[in-house]
């Protein structure tokens, strides 16, 4: 993207502060395509916002993601300095962010309404964002949320129009099978969108959503997760703080291991009908080493090497499996 010709990119950032006029608004000008439309503070480092594109509605398959930049110009909620910061003060910093879901469009969402009230993911005026503080750590300094966390409603910021992502739920064909899904943190964004399109559409199998965080405020949606558990009885919602001195430490490998049999989840966890999503910590995921003749999965035991055991299937590009998991974090 061309920047305007008074916007000479040699100078240092303090220079270019101090000797081009109007520098923020330039640059934000040149790149910003999309307004901040609300901005939920869930605690001071989780968040919940909407971001409207200029160029009209959007749609997306519940599952993709898009990516949101704000520039390294802009301030930060710390006190940290990129070490390039003079050779990238003009350019985004970018992030690849699922796309989230409302889950309903209505207020009184404790009041059944069927379906008539689920959100949809085709001509919308936003797109819902699940987002979290990233603090810097030794040399790593993030770029975008400090900067991200200083902003409010009808702010701009970029967003890359092309929604991305085979991490969706193409593969479940028939709507009577168990669906399972697992995730941690803001990994519950992409598998909210996908439930919910599931739902609205009809699916009848069993669905069950276990979600890991640290405390019960980092589990932002359980209210409206609770009132979709009401509404629909094949809906199972199971939320697990990790950090509450009340609530037993268990991590999701632990719920598979003793919560995941028939008589408590109320059908058989079979590879043969049921598929298992998966989104959140890579450690978490247990992905497996596949440079080698044989996968070797990580010392530290993740979902993939449980399911496996159980005669699951990761799937891949060109060998389908019915162990689905986003690529990237």
């Amino acid at each position: 993207m061309a920047l305007p010709a008074s916007i000479d990119t040699s100078v240092t950032f303090e220079q270019a502060r101090n000797t081009i006029p109007d520098l923020n608004q330039q640059l934000a000008d040149s790149y910003y395509n999309a307004t901040i439309s609300y901005f939920d503070r869930l605690t001071h480092e989780v968040w919940i916002f909407g971001v409207k594109p200029d160029d009209g509605p959007v749609s997306f398959i519940p599952g993709q993601y898009t990516s949101l930049g704000l520039g390294y110009w802009e301030p930060r909620i710390d006190d940290a300095i990129e070490a390039d910061i003079d050779t990238q003060w003009s350019k985004l910093a970018r992030r690849s962010y699922s796309v989230s879901s409302p889950i309903f469009t209505s207020d009184d969402y404790h009041t059944d309404h069927g379906v008539a009230d689920l959100a949809r993911c085709e001509n919308l005026e936003d797109i819902e964002i699940y987002a979290v503080l990233v603090s810097p750590e030794g040399d790593f300094v993030p770029g975008l949320t400090p900067r991200l966390a200083m902003k409010n409603v009808g702010d701009r910021l970029f967003m890359g129009r092309k929604m991305a992502g085979r991490y969706d739920a193409s593969a479940v064909d028939d709507p009577t099978a168990p669906l399972v899904f697992l995730s941690t943190g803001t990994g519950e964004a992409p598998q909210m969108a996908m439930i919910v399109e599931l739902l609205r559409t009809g699916h009848s199998g069993p669905i069950v959503s276990v979600v890991t965080a640290r405390h019960w405020s980092d589990l932002v949606y359980v209210d409206k997760m609770r009132a979709l558990e009401k509404r629909f009885n094949n809906f199972t919602y199971l939320p697990i703080p990790t950090r509450e001195p009340d609530v037993e430490k268990r991590y999701i490998q632990d719920v598979i291991r003793t919560d995941f049999t028939p008589d408590k989840l109320g059908f058989e966890l079979d590879p043969a009908n049921t598929h298992v999503f998966v989104c959140g910590n890579p450690d978490m995921i247990g992905l497996p080493d596949e440079t080698g003749d044989e996968p070797v999965f990580p010392s530290k035991t993740g979902v993939s090497e449980i399911l496996v055991e159980r005669g699951f299937k990761l799937d891949k590009r060109k060998d389908p499996g019915n162990i689905h998991f986003e690529e990237f974090w």
